[in-house]
C-alpha cells in the first residue's frame, strides 16, 4: 500500500482527531482500502436506513457506515472476503455513542481492488467475537475466556459464532421470525429486522447467515440446534425459492414477539418458550372464541391483550436474578468485545405449558399416578387426583368458561370441553369470559362392571374461584363472537339495547336435573321462588352500586307472592347458579311488556302450595343482586347429620349438609327401592346401580347413610370423600334393625360445598378408639396397635387401560389392548391387635411400604422384579398355623417377599388412621364365629371366637416411645 493523502491503507488513518464538538468547515475526506470482513443487516431506525461494512487489513478492522440514500446499493454489491476501494469517507461519530466511524458521503466510490494480503491465522476465540482495534486481540481472548468460565459457573453457556448455508424447508412461524433450515436447524431472526418483511423468506430458498450465534438445545420445545442473528448478523437469500408456496411478509409494526421481547429484555430461550405459548394459546382460542386482535391488545397504548396478561408474570420474573438492560443497538455492532442478549444463554425448562383440553383424559390417566377405589364384588369405581405441580412441566388451564344445557359449568377451547367444579359457584357474569387457572385438581373418576365387562370415564377439572384470573371480558369487546349464555361482567349490568322488563325474585329451594319427557338428552329443573316487590323496566347500563340502591329492600321488595319456576333445554344452564337464600334478577330481554310475568305457560300445572307457575325463556338472562347481610327475610337453614338422625318430621323431604366419608356403588339388586327410570346419557355410572354415599359430622362423630338413584339426572361433580355436600330433597326411612337412613327422590338436588382438604380426607382429626369399642358408623377413627402378622401380599403391575395384568411392558389382554402404560399396585391383609381385640386391615401401596418399613430404593428395585412377571401372591396363615406343603413355593421371589413380610421389625407399635369396610364393599362375606384353639403351657383351650373386624387403613404413622405411653394412658 502506498501513503499518500488519498490513498491510505487502514493503520495510517487516524480514527480520533475528529470531535463532533470541534467545528471545521469541512471535514478532511479520505480514501480507505481493506477486505471486507463482515457486512451488518440493513437496519431502518428513526426513519434513518443504513448498514455497516467493516474492512480489515492485518492489524485492524474499522466500521464503514452507508446511509446516504444513493449508496444504499452497496449493500447488494459488498461481498465478504473481497478488496475495496472506498473514497471519499468522513470520519463522524455517532449520536449518543462515543463510538467513531468512516461515513460514506455522496461524492464517495466504491471500487474493487486486487487481493488484499490475509492476516496471519487467529484462534478460534479471535473468529468468534470478530475483528478487534490493534493491542488488544490477547486482552480480548482472555475475556472471551473469562467470560465463559464465569458462565459455565453460574450454568450459562457461551453461544458460538459462524456462517452457516442452507435451505430454508419450512416457515415456522414468521411474524416470531421462526424458520426451519435443511429440515434439522431452527433460525431466529427475531433480533434482527429483516430485509422488505422477509419476502425472500419462503420454503425451498436458498439463504446465507453471517455472524449468525449457535446455541445449542436452548429449549425443549424447538430442535436441538438453533441460530440465532443479532444485529451484527446478516441474512442473505442467495436462490429464490422455485416452489409455489405463499408468501408471509414480516411486519415489526404491532408485532406482539417483538413487543414482548423489548419490553421484557428476553433471551433467545426465554423468547422461544414465549412464542410457543403464543402459538398454542392462538390455536385454543382463535378464531372462534377469541378474535386475533383481542389476543394481541395494543401493545402498549393500551390495555395488554390475553397474550400478554398471561406471559407478564412469568417473563418478569426472568429478570429477578438480575437487572436487564435494553439493547444497546450501535454497541451491539461496533463494540469490541461483541456484547449481545444472544452471546450468552442459558438453557430453560419450560416453566409451565398451556395444554388443549382435548389432552386432559390422557393426561390423568397416565400411570403414574395413583388411584383411590370403591369396590364391590362386581363393581369398581376408582378415582384419579392430580394437581399441576405434580407434572413437569406444570400445566395451565385456560378456556373460555360456559354454562352447558346439562347444567355444567365447562371450559372450553378449540378442541374439547371439559366439565368443570367451581367453589364457591361464580358470578353468572363470568360466563364466557377467558379465564386462566394455574391452582386446580385434575380428577378422572372410572366405574367397571367387571361381570359385563364394561367401563366408563369421566375427566373433569375442580377449583376454587379465587384461584382463577379473567384474562378476557367479551362484554366490552365488539369483535368478539356472542357466547350462548352470555352476560355481564361482574362490576357492569348488560348493556341493553332498549328497556327490558325486569322482576327480582328470591331463591327458596332448587329441585334436581330431571330429563325432558321425550327430548333426549334434554334436562329441565324447577326453583320454588318468591316475588320481591313488582316489575320494573331496565334501561340502560346499571352499576352495582346504582342495582344495590335500586333494590333498597324496603316495605315494597319484601316477599310478596309465591312462584315455581320452571327452567327448560338451554334455560338449565342457569342451575348451577341458583342458590337458596339468595336474590337474582331476571331480565326479559326485548320485551317491555311487564304484565309478561304474570303469564303462565299453557301445559303448566298448578300446585296447592304453590298457585303461580312460570317458564323461564331459553333467551331471558339472570345476574346476582347482592342483597343485605342479614337479609329482611327468614332464611332455612339445612339439618346436620345429627339433627337428620334425630328428626322426627314424617312425610316431608330434608336438606341435609355434611362431609362425605365413604362413597361406594351398590350392585343391580340392591336398587329395588328405587323405581325404574331411563338411561341418563350425562351419567358416567353404569345404567342399574344406585349410590351410597356416607356423610357424617365429624365433630360429634356422627354419619348417616344416604342412597341415591344416579340415573335421575347427570352425575354430581366432586362428590368424593373429605367434600362437604348439600343434598335438598331427601326422604328419612328407617331400615329393619332399626337404623336411619336417607333415600332420594326423583327432584333430589346434590351440590358440592367445599373440595376435601389436601392434606386428608378427614376435616378433622379422628379420635382414638378401640377394636373391640368400634361404633356402627364409616367415619374414620385412629388406634394404637401393632401387626401381629401379615395374611396376603399382592404385588401386581396392572394395565392402567383395562387393569388387566401388566407384564413385562405389555398389556396381557394383547389382541384387545394395546395400552403400554401400566401402573404397579400394592395390597396386604394384616392382623393387627391393640391389646383389647384384633382387626383384618386392608394395607395398599404407600400404607404397606410404610408398615414393612423397606428402604424406598429397595422397593422400586422389587417393583422392577415384578414388572418381569406382572403379579406375585403370598399368603400366610398366622403365627399358630403353618403353611400347607402344597402352598409353598420354591420361587426365589416369592420367598424374598415373604421373608419381607416375616419379619420382626414388621411387628411395631404403629398410629392406624382407619375406617370400616362396608358390608357392601366386603370382597368375602363376613366370618361367622368359630373355634379357636389356644395353648397355654400343657393345656390346648378351645373357644368361640366372634369375627374381626375389617378395616380400611388410611394412614400410617411411626410413634415414638414416649408418645406412645401418653397416647395408652389417654386412650385407658
Amino acid at each position: 500500500m502506498g501513503h499518500s493523502p488519498s490513498h491510505v491503507p487502514l493503520l495510517c488513518i487516524p480514527l480520533s482527531p475528529f470531535s463532533p464538538h470541534r467545528l471545521q468547515p469541512r471535514p478532511p475526506r479520505v480514501t480507505v482500502t481493506g477486505r471486507v470482513s463482515r457486512v451488518t443487516s440493513l437496519l431502518s431506525i428513526r426513519h434513518k436506513t443504513f448498514f455497516f461494512f467493516f474492512l480489515q487489513d492485518q492489524r485492524e478492522c474499522v466500521p464503514v457506515i452507508v446511509q446516504v440514500s444513493p449508496r444504499l446499493s452497496w449493500y447488494h454489491a459488498l461481498r465478504v472476503g473481497e478488496t475495496y476501494t472506498v473514497t471519499s469517507l468522513s470520519v463522524s461519530s455517532l449520536r449518543g455513542s462515543s463510538h467513531q466511524v468512516f461515513a460514506v458521503t455522496s461524492s464517495s466510490c466504491l471500487l474493487s481492488s486486487p487481493e488484499f494480503p490475509l492476516p496471519d491465522p487467529v484462534s478460534p476465540a479471535e473468529e468468534i467475537s470478530g475483528c478487534s482495534p490493534p493491542g488488544h486481540v490477547g486482552q480480548e481472548i482472555q475475556e472471551e475466556r473469562s467470560y465463559q468460565q464465569k458462565a459455565m459457573g453460574v450454568g450459562e453457556k457461551q453461544a458460538k459464532t459462524l456462517t452457516y448455508q442452507g435451505v430454508l424447508t419450512r416457515v415456522v412461524d414468521p411474524r416470531a421470525g421462526l424458520y426451519e433450515l435443511d429440515g434439522k436447524v431452527m433460525l431466529c431472526t427475531a433480533y434482527l429486522q429483516l430485509l422488505n418483511g422477509g419476502r425472500g423468506l419462503r420454503e425451498g430458498a436458498g439463504v446465507e447467515i453471517s455472524d449468525t450465534h449457535l446455541q445449542q438445545s436452548p429449549s425443549p420445545l424447538f430442535p436441538p440446534i438453533v441460530l440465532s442473528c443479532c444485529l451484527r448478523s446478516r441474512l442473505r437469500v442467495t436462490q429464490f425459492s422455485r416452489l409455489c408456496t405463499p408468501l408471509s411478509p414480516v411486519s415489526t409494526a404491532g408485532n406482539l414477539h417483538l413487543h414482548l421481547q423489548f419490553r421484557y429484555h428476553l433471551r433467545l430461550p426465554e423468547y422461544l418458550w414465549a412464542c410457543d405459548v403464543s402459538r398454542r394459546l392462538q390455536e385454543k382460542l382463535c378464531p372462534s372464541l377469541v378474535k386475533p386482535r383481542c389476543l394481541q391488545g395494543s401493545l402498549g397504548a393500551g390495555p395488554p391483550g390475553v397474550t400478554e396478561k398471561l406471559l407478564s408474570e412469568t417473563l418478569s420474573s426472568f429478570s429477578a436474578s438480575g437487572p436487564r438492560c435494553e439493547r444497546d443497538l450501535q454497541g451491539e455492532i461496533l463494540k469490541e468485545p461483541h456484547e449481545c442478549p444472544l452471546r450468552e444463554y442459558s438453557p430453560l425448562s419450560p416453566p409451565w405449558s398451556l395444554p388443549a383440553l382435548s389432552l386432559l383424559q390422557s393426561v390423568v390417566s397416565d400411570s403414574r399416578y395413583l388411584r383411590a377405589e370403591e369396590s364391590t364384588r362386581s363393581l369398581r369405581w376408582t378415582h384419579h387426583s392430580l394437581q399441576p405441580q405434580e407434572l413437569r412441566p406444570s400445566l395451565r388451564l385456560l378456556g373460555v368458561l360456559h354454562a352447558s344445557p346439562s347444567g355444567r359449568l365447562v371450559l372450553k377451547d378449540q378442541s374439547a370441553s371439559v366439565p368443570c367444579l367451581v367453589l364457591p359457584r361464580p358470578p353468572s357474569a363470568w360466563i364466557g369470559c377467558t379465564i386462566e387457572v394455574c391452582h386446580y385438581r385434575l380428577l378422572g373418576e372410572t366405574a367397571q362392571d367387571t361381570e359385563k365387562g364394561t367401563s366408563s370415564t369421566i375427566t373433569y377439572v375442580q377449583f376454587l374461584l379465587s384461584d382463577a384470573r379473567i384474562l378476557h371480558l367479551p362484554h366490552d369487546c365488539p369483535t368478539c363472537p356472542p357466547a350462548a349464555s352470555l352476560l355481564p361482567r361482574p362490576c357492569k349490568l348488560p348493556k341493553l339495547d332498549g328497556p327490558s322488563a325486569s322482576r327480582l325474585f328470591l331463591v327458596r329451594g332448587v329441585e334436581g336435573l330431571v330429563p325432558i319427557p321425550g327430548h333426549d338428552g334434554g334436562f329441565q329443573f324447577q326453583a320454588q321462588a318468591v316475588w320481591l316487590g313488582a316489575p320494573e323496566l331496565l334501561t340502560g347500563q346499571v352499576t352495582e352500586r346504582e342495582e344495590e340502591q335500586r333494590a333498597s329492600w324496603d316495605e315494597e321488595h319484601r316477599p310478596l307472592t309465591k312462584v315455581l319456576l320452571l327452567f327448560c333445554h338451554s334455560a338449565a344452564r342457569w342451575f348451577h347458579f341458583l342458590q337458596p337464600n339468595r336474590v337474582y334478577r331476571l331480565i326479559a330481554t326485548g320485551e317491555k311488556d311487564l304484565e309478561i310475568f304474570h303469564r303462565q305457560p299453557e301445559d303448566s300445572v298448578q300446585m296447592s302450595s304453590c298457585p303461580v307457575c312460570f317458564r323461564i325463556p331459553c333467551e331471558w338472562a339472570l345476574r346476582d343482586v347482592k342483597a343485605p347481610d342479614p337479609p329482611p327475610w327468614p332464611r332455612e337453614e339445612p339439618l346436620s347429620v345429627d339433627q337428620a338422625l334425630k328428626s322426627s318430621s314424617a312425610g316431608s323431604l330434608l336438606n341435609v349438609t355434611g362431609v362425605v366419608t365413604h362413597r361406594t356403588l351398590c350392585d343391580a339388586q340392591n336398587t329395588r327401592m328405587f323405581p325404574p327410570s331411563g338411561t341418563i346419557t350425562e351419567s358416567f355410572l353404569p345404567h342399574g346401580v344406585s349410590l351410597k354415599v356416607t356423610v357424617a359430622e365429624l365433630d360429634r362423630q356422627a354419619a348417616l347413610s344416604v342412597y341415591m338413584n344416579p340415573a335421575g339426572g347427570p352425575y354430581c361433580l366432586g362428590l368424593l370423600p373429605g367434600a362437604t355436600i348439600l343434598i335438598q330433597g331427601l326422604e328419612r326411612k328407617i331400615s329393619r334393625a332399626g337404623a336411619v337412613y336417607l333415600r332420594s327422590v326423583p327432584v333430589t338436588c346434590v351440590r358440592v360445598l367445599s373440595a376435601p382438604a389436601e392434606s386428608n380426607e378427614c376435616l378433622l382429626v379422628p379420635k382414638f378408639t378401640l377394636f373391640s369399642e368400634l361404633p356402627r358408623s364409616l367415619i374414620p377413627h385412629r388406634a394404637v396397635c401393632s401387626i401381629a402378622c401379615v395374611l396376603s401380599v399382592t404385588l401386581a403391575w396392572v394395565c392402567a387401560a383395562c387393569e388387566d395384568v401388566f407384564r413385562a411392558g405389555h398389556c396381557s389382554r394383547s389382541s384387545s389392548c394395546t395400552s403400554q402404560s401400566g401402573v404397579f399396585r400394592a395390597k396386604a391383609w394384616v392382623k393387627a391387635e391393640d391389646g383389647s381385640g384384633e382387626a383384618h386391615i386392608q394395607l395398599q401401596d404407600g400404607a404397606l411400604l410404610a408398615a414393612l418399613g423397606v428402604p424406598q430404593g429397595l422397593w422400586e428395585a422389587l417393583q422392577g422384579r415384578v414388572l418381569s412377571r406382572g403379579e406375585v401372591r403370598v399368603q400366610n396363615r398366622g403365627r399358630n398355623y403353618e403353611v400347607p406343603g402344597e402352598m409353598r413355593s420354591e420361587d426365589a421371589l416369592s420367598c424374598y417377599v415373604s421373608h419381607l413380610v416375616s419379619r420382626p421389625a414388621v411387628s411395631r407399635p404403629l398410629i392406624l388412621t382407619f375406617k370400616q369396610l362396608a358390608a357392601s364393599s366386603r370382597p368375602l362375606p363376613a366370618e361367622p364365629s368359630h373355634l379357636r384353639r389356644f395353648t397355654r403351657g400343657e393345656r390346648d383351650y378351645m373357644t368361640h371366637v366372634p369375627p374381626p373386624p375389617t378395616l380400611i387403613c388410611l394412614g400410617l404413622e411411626e410413634v415414638e416411645p414416649g408418645t406412645l405411653c401418653r397416647l395408652i394412658q389417654e386412650r385407658n
